[in-house]
């Protein structure tokens, strides 16, 4: 072998050595990373707040990537859009909050193909939008964006934009990151499920405090008033059985009698209400039946159940969302309406279980009222709304003012009979 064989050979060797130890070095770097991801995923799950755990998942793929910048997106179901939750870098703060279209941009593109996609200039990109970058001032040249897919669903898209000078985000970026996206969606799921569900134990807490309200109101209104005359009339008779004056007792008495008879009737409503028995034991109609007529005997209201066809029973959660709205409903009346009657139509239609309550009295308009809860602080309407949707049915609400107001509930029977 002469020497310049030899001398080549030893110029390819190393080059050899040079590229397994570059090989080396990046194989050792995408090692890391996976385990830095590794304890970040960790980091994630017990993160149950939504705003910092989306802050982390976009602090921690912009620093690990190598990227200046990043968006995290997620999509409004209701309207289509995707929404920027949070921003790194690049100077895009005023960009939170900004929505645009779920089949726009390189952002669109992700989420509706459910692809990741690498491009090293958006600039000559047709899919980039560009009405964001302008209106926003926020300035992109390469970028990396992988989907957030959650239980089969899109939620939406994690971006990385503008890799260090002289990089480019390559293949095994791609696939660190939309590994990093895959358990970024499920920490996401998991802290929208604890944000639902503590908002929902807010909202029951609200619905019975107000319960709470009303039923201490409606004791003190009530039979608490009633109890303190009774005592007082009992003062009374006792004075003049004292001073053998037996005529005014007994004249006492007969007017002491029917107050407690009203206060024992109007006791026995507030339990009906609590907790009617008779919905349980013969089912939703003779409920209704003993509801109506316990507010006509009682409270003397116009109230007319008019009951058609014939259903089978319900099941209890069927039955008790039913005779809540009507509650609710009469309940509303009662306050606002200063209705002269109230109509209840019960009856079977076309396999929906169709129930209307019917007042004649003032109306409203139904668009104020949907509007003002947060004022009002009453949830009555939504209340019935939700009641309806868990047993599967929905909900309508016709009202103006000076004409009075109409709420319909249908029911589907096949799933709710027993």
């Amino acid at each position: 072998m002469n020497e310049k064989s030899l001398s080549s050979e030893l110029e390819a060797l190393k080059e050899e050595v040079a590229q397994q130890r570059r090989e080396s070095a990046a194989a050792l770097e995408q090692l890391s990373i996976l385990q830095v991801l590794q304890n970040l995923t960790r980091t994630l799950s017990s993160e149950l707040n939504l705003e910092p755990l989306l802050q982390m998942i976009l602090a921690s793929a912009v620093q690990v990537m190598g990227a200046s910048a990043g968006s995290l997106l997620l999509l409004d179901q209701r309207t289509d859009e995707l929404v920027f939750e949070v921003i790194e870098g690049g100077g895009g703060v005023a960009l939170e909050g900004a929505r645009m279209p779920a089949d726009k941009g390189i952002a669109g593109w992700v989420a509706t193909n459910r692809e990741p996609l690498i491009v090293d200039d958006v600039n000559r990109d047709d899919r980039h939008y560009r009405d964001i970058a302008q209106d926003y001032d926020f300035s992109t040249t390469s970028i990396l964006c992988v989907p957030l897919i959650a239980k089969g669903q899109v939620i939406g898209v994690l971006q990385v934009l503008n890799k260090k000078p002289g990089k480019y985000f390559t293949p095994e970026d791609q696939e660190i990151l939309t590994t990093f996206a895959a358990q970024s969606a499920i920490a996401i799921e998991n802290a929208r499920l604890y944000q639902s569900l503590r908002e929902e134990h807010d909202r029951l807490i609200a619905v019975e405090e107000d319960v709470r309200r009303g039923l201490a109101r409606e004791l003190h209104d009530g039979p608490a008033q009633m109890l303190a005359a009774i005592i007082m009339s009992a003062n009374f008779v006792q004075q003049a059985i004292a001073h053998e004056s037996i005529e005014h007792a007994v004249a006492e008495l007969d007017e002491m009698l029917p107050v407690a008879e009203k206060a024992l009737r109007q006791i026995r409503t507030l339990l009906f209400d609590l907790r009617p028995v008779i919905l349980e034991t013969q089912g939703l109609v003779p409920a209704l039946e003993s509801y109506a007529r316990r507010l006509r005997d009682a409270e003397g209201m116009n109230v007319v159940l008019n009951a058609e066809g014939e259903f089978g029973r319900l099941s209890h959660n069927a039955e008790v969302a039913v005779f809540s709205i009507v509650q609710e409903a009469i309940t509303n009346a009662k306050k606002h309406a200063r209705a002269s009657r109230i109509d209840i139509d019960v009856a079977p239609e076309d396999g929906e279980l169709v129930v209307v309550i019917r007042d004649d009295g003032v109306g409203f308009n139904t668009k104020d009222v949907s509007d003002g809860y947060d004022e009002r602080g009453s949830l009555g309407m939504l209340n019935m709304q939700e009641r309806a949707e868990i047993v599967g049915g929905s909900l309508t609400v016709s009202s103006q003012t000076g004409q009075g107001t109409t709420i319909t509930m249908r029911l589907p029977l096949a799933p709710n009979l027993l």
